[in-house]
């Protein structure tokens, strides 16, 4: 089941990226105010949801971009 994590993983690195490059260009007050949040929201819980069948810890979208902003 991790090989579709992984395969997930690629698809949300991207969206990531464009969510923190737009963020940055834009200061938006909120995440939800993003242009990219449903997309990377919506990765994200797809992905706690095997990540959960696999016994993993469960990732936010505030842990995944507290590094970045």
């Amino acid at each position: 089941m991790d090989h579709v994590l992984n395969g997930m993983r690629s698809y949300y690195e991207v969206y990531r990226d464009l969510f923190i490059e737009e963020h940055r260009n834009n200061n938006y007050k909120k995440f939800s105010d993003n242009p990219y949040y449903d997309e990377v929201k919506a990765l994200i819980d797809s992905m706690n949801i095997l990540r959960k069948y696999l016994g993993w810890d469960n990732i936010t979208l505030k842990q995944e971009l507290e590094y970045c902003l």
